[in-house]
């Protein structure tokens, strides 16, 4: 791991401050967002993988945070896009927060490629807009971001946060009492399925906040947390890279039952991790995301 990370994960937070609508007292990257308190319930199924208790028996308070992913606190619902769930399990031996988004893909594989996919896509002054000559440029020498990018440009409307599926991108270890480690990837499956809009033009600008609350107002919106099983052969370092099919056994079930207020200061740190579970050490993009979200926090709070 390179060691100057946390002058690159600033300069990366300079950048994002630096896009249309962003705002000093918001987050950086998913800025709009509502919260929801619930638990999480493990059936078992991972005991002999890990030691996170949390993971293998019993019921664990939860705070879920839904996002657009802009770093405008003011985005309309009704644009197409990725969204964003994290997840904090507040479990006895250590916080667990799981950071998940409905891409199937990371849009860089290192720091450096992030920062040049931001100054590629950043407005064009006299147009507004980014200049495609700069993004096909990026895409040519960059062309791991595509399956990323593509899933931008074809994103859809969410008919509500609760019919979304929502991936960690990045890969963890679970460890067991006897040491072995065993790569994975997370995905929150909804309950509800999979739905989005095909017309969201009459749509209410927040309007998918509205209807997380309607809906918890007739019952817990709930997702399993489905692990896939990784092998030797699968990346741990490069979170443009989309796994093959793998097996998977169903940790345990999220069930939330209230809206939150969505105060700050609160941070879902994706390497945020208790015994039990480990962070790849060689996933460059995992190790920024801790410092951009650090400076991001220390913005908005001071």
């Amino acid at each position: 791991m390179r060691d100057d990370l946390d002058a690159l994960a600033g300069q990366i937070h300079e950048i994002l401050r630096m896009a249309p609508g962003s705002s000093p007292t918001h987050r950086a990257l998913h800025a709009k967002g509502v919260i929801a308190s619930g638990a999480f319930t493990a059936t078992g199924e991972l005991a002999g993988l890990t030691t996170a208790a949390h993971l293998t028996a019993g019921t664990t308070p939860a705070t879920a945070r839904f996002s657009h992913p802009s770093g405008d606190p003011t985005i309309s619902d009704t644009v197409p896009s990725a969204r964003g769930l994290a997840v904090k399990l507040r479990a006895p031996a250590g916080v667990h927060d799981l950071v998940t988004v409905t891409s199937p893909a990371f849009l860089a594989r290192d720091g450096d490629a992030f920062v040049a996919l931001l100054l590629a896509r950043a407005p064009d002054p006299e147009t507004g807009a980014p200049d495609p000559a700069r993004m096909g440029a990026f895409l040519e020498a960059h062309p791991e971001s595509l399956p990323a990018i593509e899933a931008v440009l074809t994103a859809r409307v969410a008919e509500s946060y609760a019919t979304l599926a929502y991936n960690s991108l990045h890969t963890f270890f679970l460890v067991a009492a006897d040491g072995t480690r065993t790569p994975v990837r997370f995905t929150w499956v909804p309950l509800a399925g999979t739905h989005h809009l095909d017309d969201a033009a009459d749509r209410d600008p927040d309007f998918l906040a509205q209807e997380l609350a309607t809906r918890l107002g007739a019952g817990p919106v709930g997702f399993d947390l489905v692990v896939h099983l990784g092998t030797a052969d699968d990346p741990t370092d490069d979170p443009t890279t989309i796994w093959p099919a793998r097996p998977t056994v169903t940790a345990g079930r999220l069930e939330l039952t209230a809206i939150e207020p969505d105060a700050e200061p609160i941070i879902f740190d994706p390497t945020n991790v208790p015994d039990g579970v480990a962070v790849p050490p060689d996933d460059e993009i995992l190790a920024l995301r801790r410092l951009v979200y650090g400076h991001s926090y220390a913005q908005r709070t001071t």
